[in-house]
């Protein structure tokens, strides 16, 4: 099954997330990363778009809003908001 977002009434199938990371220095200062040079560019797969957000407690979760963009055909057709949750312990072991 993939899941679709909605964008002026039609469902849509993204293929991909496409993230940027490490760009906002205070987080970065906040989690003792290093600044990088370069955009950190990474990608999620369809199955991290829900709408139902399930997250067991046995460990903190952090979580921030993100501005997200749908792109079709090469040009800006939506925006949007996301909410990213992340188990920072298991991040920072892998």
């Amino acid at each position: 099954m993939q899941n679709s977002i909605k964008l002026e009434g039609e469902q849509l199938v993204p293929t991909k997330v496409v993230c940027v990371g490490r760009n906002y220095v205070a987080h970065i200062e906040e989690l003792n990363n290093e600044v990088p040079a370069d955009p950190v560019i990474f990608i999620k797969p369809n199955s991290s778009i829900t709408n139902e957000v399930i997250a067991y407690q046995d460990e903190s979760i952090h979580y921030e809003g993100e501005i997200g963009f749908v792109v079709r055909a090469g040009n800006l057709a939506g925006v949007g908001f996301g909410l990213d949750l992340t188990k920072r312990e298991t991040q920072n072991k892998l």
